[in-house]
C-alpha cells in the first residue's frame, strides 16, 4: 500500500477505527502518538475515536493512550477477602528481605498491601509505592519516607499507572522490589494487562533485587502478559510448594 492509498483508507472513520481495535487486539495497548503517526491523521481525531470505541465498549481508554477491555478483573475489594491468611503468612515471610536504612518498592496488590502493615518500625524505611492503600497505610507513620507514585488511577488495581508513574519511577533507585502476579509457572511472572506489566517492568528495572509475594492459587492461573522470567527474580516467596518447573527460583515457603 502506497502512502496515498493508506491516507485515503484511514480518512474514513470506520477502517481508523478497525485499523485500532486490530492494534489493540495484537498488543493489548497502544498509544495515542503512535496511532497519529500510524494512521496519519489529527491527535483530535485519534482522540475521537478513542472516545467513541470507549463508548461503545471495544476497548478501555487511559492516559495517553487505550488499552484492551479487561472483564475478568476482579475488583481490590473481593481480592482482599482471597487467601487472606495466607497472604498475611507470606508478608511476614516476605518483610525478613527488609534492610534497615533502604528503599524498598511495593507493587500493587492485596499481599504486597500486607507488607506495607508489616513493614518494621524504626527501621529507617523509604517505601515508593503507586498502590493508594499502601499509601493510605503508610502515610501516619512519621517512621517511613513515603514517596507515592501518581498517574491514572485504576480503581479496580486501586494503584496509579501510565506514561506520568513511569516517567517518575524511571529516576528512583530502591534496593527491594515486591512484585504481585497475577499468575506464575515456570518461565516467570504475568500480568493482566500490557499496561499493567510495563509498570511491573520499570519496577523491576530500578530495584537491585526483586522478591515476587503470590499466593499458591497462583499457580494454576493463567495470565497473557509475561513481565518477567525468574531470571529477574532473587526469590518466590508463597505458602505452599509449587508444582514442577520452578526450579530457577529460589522458593520460600511461609508457615
Amino acid at each position: 500500500m502506497t502512502d496515498t492509498d493508506a491516507s485515503l483508507r484511514y480518512s474514513s472513520a470506520p477502517h481508523r477505527r478497525e485499523a485500532i481495535l486490530r492494534r489493540i487486539e495484537l498488543d493489548g495497548y497502544v498509544a495515542a502518538a503512535d496511532l497519529v503517526s500510524e494512521l496519519g491523521v489529527s491527535p483530535n481525531t485519534v482522540r475521537r475515536d478513542l472516545r467513541r470505541l470507549a463508548g461503545d465498549g471495544l476497548l478501555r481508554a487511559v492516559r495517553g493512550g487505550a488499552t484492551a477491555v479487561d472483564t475478568g478483573a476482579v475488583p481490590f475489594t473481593d481480592r482482599t477477602t482471597q487467601a487472606a491468611a495466607a497472604k498475611r503468612a507470606i508478608a511476614a515471610k516476605a518483610v525478613r528481605h527488609v534492610e534497615p536504612g533502604t528503599a524498598v518498592a511495593l507493587d500493587s496488590g492485596t499481599t504486597t498491601l500486607e507488607i506495607a502493615r508489616l513493614l518494621p518500625a524504626g527501621a529507617g524505611l523509604t517505601v515508593v509505592t503507586h498502590s493508594l492503600p499502601a499509601i493510605a497505610v503508610l502515610a501516619p507513620r512519621a517512621d517511613v519516607t513515603l514517596i507515592g507514585i501518581g498517574g491514572q488511577y485504576g480503581r479496580d488495581t486501586r494503584s496509579f499507572g501510565g506514561p506520568e508513574t513511569l516517567a517518575v519511577l524511571e529516576h528512583l533507585s530502591v534496593r527491594t522490589l515486591f512484585l504481585a502476579a497475577t499468575a506464575l509457572d515456570g518461565e516467570g511472572v504475568y500480568g493482566a494487562t500490557p499496561y499493567e506489566a510495563e509498570t511491573k517492568r520499570r519496577l523491576i528495572a530500578i530495584a537491585r533485587r526483586t522478591v515476587v509475594v503470590s499466593d499458591a492459587r497462583k499457580f494454576a492461573l493463567s495470565a497473557p502478559i509475561r513481565v518477567c522470567g525468574w531470571d529477574a527474580v532473587e526469590a518466590l516467596v508463597t505458602d505452599q510448594a509449587p508444582p514442577a518447573g520452578f526450579d530457577a527460583v529460589a522458593v520460600e515457603i511461609a508457615s
